[in-house]
């Protein structure tokens, strides 16, 4: 089977949002911090990086989706064709090391900027960069818990990508219920621990394009307490500083529906000789409060991962419409002589597209807002440490930025991961039954997406810890009421747009809702019905995120509006134009239901919380 190189991207919508309206050149590359890291230069970081993506990732996206990986008799693994040089091009073009600290050899890039490649290279292969996809995080965790000993180990090894990464948590009685975790981890006189046990569902898990691996893994130290509390996180490299083998085996790969050319596998560890990791840090049993402070980053990559899957599949459908000839205009429906047009000419077809343009640029909008605070966070805390900002108002700014990405995260993951599976979808009803057809990418798309609404703790989890860890389980929430703020101050500041005072002023309803309706669920737990508040967590997830969403697009389309009222050229026009009907669709269309989301949960149907096995298996 022949394969076209699916990958598409909009580069234009990545420079409106950093250039325009996020302004990250005034407010995140100062001079101070990042002195190569203008705005020409990031730029030309971001065109090399959409080159790589389009030349070398995307080529081989269908096609390691038909190879996939095998596991051989020796436990070593075979990647798709063509996998381990385009590893190699990818170490010599540096770009593993892009957002890597510079002390461990990393190009320290802004965060923001290695975000926004990412999600280039993921719409290109997720597949090919999940092997580098857990160094950065993987990192991050040992750079900040690690002994210096570690550091000296692991760091610069993931920095350069010489050393792949992968986590372990999920076992076969342990996934989301992490505190049944059952491996093991003895303590030996060299200060090392013996691991055993296996873990299942580990992305890359296993491959030859490193030297070695790092896993990491959550284990109960003997004689630890049951549960969460007993759980301690290791670094376990796959080889043993002697270069000798840990007694890490692959004892099969997953046969899934999707992501086939990632090596999905199940690991054991020490059942036929002896594995060795370190503990992370000098204290047992806080291996799950570290493991949350990585699982963020990984969160926010899922989200990017989403968005890169769901941008070129939305791209690749607009493509095929504007090319699709089939049927008449409408108007000309009765008239048997009246010229065939491209299926984007259709109504139900234009409807569809402007679904998956708004909620794409929406929610790169969204992630674009998280990368932003991320960034500041950083660069507040280098100017803090270089002595360039009092310790009060770096405390009082960190604080600001830290909680809207610490409220942000679980809707990025959540939210981005959901509608880029409901994007696929659309992409394969644009193409009608070719889209169903593996000639076309849009079914690939679908299923390699598919994954990510499970992935880093299932989207549920996300909604559970939005609602009690972030909103304060419905009582007064400092992070809702900043949030609030901050889109009150938005309404305030163009409440005398004329053009756009419908879309205001659906916004300002729909906030309102959803504080009303946080207070609703809060009230729950005054007469012991707590339970009805995780059944529906995940609906006030999606009316948050969409309030977030709308605001964001509706700033860009006032932002846009401004632009075209200052006579860009016709090539601009279309661009802005779109910003500005991406929005109108998103607050008519995709808004609404914040409201009927909300009449929903007041309802406060206990059905799901009354139904028993019965419910569901009365015939069994």
């Amino acid at each position: 089977m022949m394969f076209n190189n699916a990958y598409r991207a909009d580069l234009r919508d990545h420079s409106f949002l950093l250039w325009q309206q996020f302004k990250v050149q005034e407010h995140l590359l100062d001079v101070d911090i990042y002195p190569e890291f203008d705005q020409d230069f990031c730029t030309q970081l971001i065109d090399h990086a959409h080159t790589f993506a389009t030349q070398q990732l995307g080529p081989l996206y269908q096609s390691a989706d038909r190879d996939g990986c095998q596991l051989g008799e020796d436990g070593k693994v075979t990647l798709p064709q063509g996998f381990e040089s385009l590893w190699q091009d990818y170490l010599a073009s540096q770009w593993g090391r892009l957002g890597a600290p510079a002390e461990y050899g990393g190009l320290g890039a802004p965060y923001i900027l290695a975000q926004v490649i990412n999600e280039l290279f993921m719409g290109a292969n997720p597949a090919f960069m999940i092997y580098s996809g857990f160094c950065s995080p993987a990192l991050y965790l040992i750079e900040k818990f690690g002994t210096e000993q570690l550091k000296d180990i692991f760091c610069q090894k993931l920095a350069s990508n010489q050393w792949g990464a992968c986590l372990c948590m999920t076992e076969p009685d342990a996934g989301s219920d992490v505190g049944n975790c059952r491996t093991k981890a003895i303590k030996q006189p060299d200060g090392r621990y013996q691991i055993s046990g296996e873990k299942i569902f580990i992305s890359a898990g296993m491959h030859q394009l490193t030297d070695n691996i790092a896993y990491i893994v959550l284990a109960r130290v003997e004689g630890a307490k049951a549960g969460t509390v007993g759980l301690s996180c290791f670094v376990v490299p796959k080889v043993d500083l002697s270069g000798n083998d840990n007694g890490v085996n692959c004892l099969r790969l997953e046969n899934k529906m999707g992501l086939n050319g990632c090596a999905t596998s199940h690991l054991t560890f020490g059942a036929d000789t002896p594995t060795y990791g370190y503990l992370l840090g000098e204290r047992e049993n806080v291996g799950l409060r570290q493991l949350m402070t990585m699982m963020n980053l990984a969160r926010i990559a899922t989200g990017i991962y989403a968005l890169g899957m769901a941008s070129s599949a939305y791209l690749n459908a607009a493509e095929y419409a504007n090319e699709r000839i089939q049927g008449t205009d409408f108007k000309q429906s009765f008239n048997p002589k009246a010229k065939r047009v491209a299926i984007n000419a259709h109504v139900d077809v234009k409807r569809m597209l402007l679904e998956m343009k708004s909620k794409v640029e929406g929610c790169r909008a969204l992630i674009v807002k998280l990368c932003f605070h991320q960034s500041m966070v950083t660069n507040i805390t280098i100017k803090q440490q270089n002595e360039l900002l009092e310790p009060e108002e770096a405390t009082k700014q960190s604080y600001l930025h830290q909680s809207l990405v610490n409220l942000l995260t679980p809707i990025v993951k959540a939210y981005t991961s959901d509608q880029a599976w409901q994007v696929a979808e659309l992409a394969i009803q644009v193409y009608g039954g070719h889209g169903y057809i593996k000639d076309h990418p849009v079914e690939q798309y679908a299923r390699d997406i598919k994954v990510l609404s499970l992935w880093e703790g299932t989207n549920f989890v996300q909604s559970a810890d939005l609602f009690r860890d972030k909103l304060a389980m419905g009582r007064h929430s400092k992070l809702l009421a900043l949030f609030e703020e901050q889109v009150r101050a938005f309404l305030t500041t163009h409440q005398d747009r004329q053009e756009f005072s419908s879309s205001l002023a659906m916004l300002d309803k729909a906030l309102v809702q959803l504080t009303q309706t946080h207070q609703l669920m809060g009230s729950w737990i005054k007469i012991q019905k707590m339970e009805r508040i995780f059944l529906v967590s995940t609906r006030f997830l999606q009316m948050m995120a969409e309030v977030t969403v709308a605001w964001l697009l509706l700033d860009g389309a006032i932002i846009a509006r401004n632009e075209l009222n200052a006579h860009p050229d016709e090539q601009s026009s279309n661009f802005y134009r779109g910003k500005i009907a991406s929005a109108t669709f998103y607050i008519n269309n995709i808004l609404p239901n914040v409201f009927s989301t909300a009449q929903i949960i007041a309802l406060a149907d206990d059905t799901a919380i009354d139904a028993d096995s019965t419910t569901f298996l009365a015939q069994q």
